[in-house]
C-alpha cells in the first residue's frame, strides 16, 4: 500500500540568505562600560608601577636574574599606560589587549605565585580577573562606543556606496 500521496515531499531547499557581518557594535552597552573600566584600571596600574618602580623591581628581582629588570618595570608601566588608554578609547583594542596578555600571564603565574592560591592573595586574583577580561574583549571586540567601531563602520559604508 502506497502512502506517499499522504506525505508530500518537502519543498526543495533554497539557499539561505547571506549572513550579515557581525560586528562588535551589536554588543550590549554594559560591555562597553566594562571595557572602559578595564582600560582605566590598567592605566592607573601603570601609573602606580611608575610611582612604585622600586617595589616592582624588587618583585621582579625575586623571580628573575636578568640584569635589565629596571627596563622591564618601565616596559610594564609603559604598556599598561598606553594599553589602558587605547582600551579605554577603543582604539586598536585587540592589539592593546594582545600586548597586555603576556604581562598579565607573568603576573598570575610568576610574580604573585609565592602566596599560593589563598583567598587573601588579592593581587593574584585581580590579575587573573583582568587577564580573563582581556581574553573576553579579544573575542567580543571593542563594542559600539569605540574609535575602532566608528572608523570601521564609516569605512564599510563607503565600500557599500
Amino acid at each position: 500500500m502506497e502512502l506517499s500521496h499522504r506525505f508530500p515531499a518537502p519543498p526543495p531547499r533554497t539557499q539561505a540568505p547571506p549572513r550579515r557581518n557581525r560586528t562588535s557594535a551589536g554588543n550590549p552597552v554594559w560591555l562597553d562600560g566594562l571595557r572602559i573600566l578595564l582600560g582605566l584600571f590598567l592605566l592607573i596600574k601603570g601609573l602606580s608601577f611608575l610611582d612604585n618602580s622600586s617595589d616592582v623591581f624588587y618583585l621582579l628581582s625575586q623571580q628573575q636574574s636578568v640584569a635589565d629588570l629596571r627596563k622591564a618595570s618601565l616596559f610594564i608601566s609603559f604598556f599598561h599606560i598606553m594599553g589602558g588608554a587605547l582600551i579605554m578609547a577603543g582604539s586598536l583594542t585587540r592589539l592593546a589587549l594582545l600586548l597586555q596578555i603576556p604581562i598579565l600571564l607573568g603576573a598570575v603565574l610568576l610574580v604573585n605565585f609565592r602566596n599560593g592560591l589563598a583567598l587573601d592573595n588579592t593581587e593574584r586574583w585581580v590579575s587573573a580577573v583582568v587577564l580573563v577580561l582581556c581574553l573576553l574583549f579579544m573575542v567580543v571586540g571593542p563594542g559600539r562606543y569605540s574609535v575602532d567601531n566608528k572608523i570601521f563602520r564609516d569605512q564599510s559604508r563607503r565600500d557599500v556606496a
